[in-house]
């Protein structure tokens, strides 16, 4: 397993394939894996890499330093240290986020963004996730969330409030390595943290694409308990992307609840743009 260290903090990713470079980016409380079947497939004809964010997976969990401005540098210095371009940028939740934030800086360099149940200030506020985010920011949960682990039956209990009816459906070892993760140590760490850092993301409510922006595809599950479906619809409006995919049956993680559409819709949108 490779590692790229950003400022002494070891990341973890994985890479396959070659061509033009996709790289994917996951949800807080997620890890690279969840886009096995899109890597695995697009590793066919693409350079494909799926970093974890640093305090998730592979990668180190520092004391420390859990902002939306730290992710977006890590990112950015991702991609300068593996000189990538024209970059298709996919991304779920936080990681939509992320992608769109780096996107605003570096449009030049982004080819397409594919963003699946992006994370904002608008999408998160009405939900329950969006309740507790903001009571956690105004707790100092720090030193408690760095020193407990969630019991099995919780982590069970986490994973399966992000699945819609097809999601939960399915068999238990699809969200397997979701459910070991949120039960390790320090899992809870970074999630505390970056809830304090949540209102950063308002500006991408106000976000309207200018001319030559790259295209974006924008993919929910119409029935998302992590964010709400109804203020993504709100979003496309200012986003305004080339397609926008609904997902009738599916919750939060989409790439994992129909991992085939979630695929195709990720090579449409690196072709269409090849070809524009």
């Amino acid at each position: 397993m490779p590692e790229f260290d950003h400022h002494g903090v070891a990341v973890a990713y994985d890479h396959a394939g070659s061509g033009d470079p996709i790289l994917f980016l996951h949800n807080i409380g997620g890890d690279r894996r969840i886009w096995e079947h899109q890597t695995r497939a697009l590793a066919a004809t693409n350079s494909v890499y799926a970093i974890d964010l640093f305090g998730y997976g592979d990668s180190d969990s520092p004391a420390d330093g859990y902002t939306v401005e730290n992710y977006v540098r890590m990112v950015s210095a991702f991609i300068d240290a593996h000189g990538l371009t024209n970059v298709t940028m996919v991304g779920n939740c936080f990681g939509s986020a992320l992608s769109l934030l780096y996107a605003r800086r570096a449009p030049h360099n982004v080819r397409a963004l594919v963003l699946c149940s992006p994370l904002t200030a608008n999408t998160l506020r009405p939900t329950p996730t969006g309740w507790t985010a903001r009571a956690a920011a105004t707790i100092p949960l720090d030193s408690i969330a760095g020193a407990i682990r969630l019991p099995g039956l919780v982590a069970n209990l986490v994973v399966r409030e992000q699945l819609g009816p097809r999601g939960r459906g399915m068999g238990k070892s699809s969200f397997a390595g979701l459910r070991h993760r949120w039960a390790e140590p320090r899992r809870l760490l970074p999630p505390a943290a970056i809830a304090r850092d949540l209102p950063a993301l308002g500006v991408l409510d106000d976000f309207r694409p200018g001319p030559g922006f790259p295209p974006i595809t924008t993919i929910w599950g119409a029935k998302n308990r992590i964010l709400s479906a109804a203020a993504g619809a709100r979003l496309n409006e200012t986003l305004r992307p080339a397609r926008a995919i609904e997902l009738p049956d599916c919750g939060h993680l989409v790439m994992l609840e129909e991992p085939e559409t979630v695929t195709a819709a990720i090579r449409s949108a690196t072709r269409t743009a090849l070809a524009g």
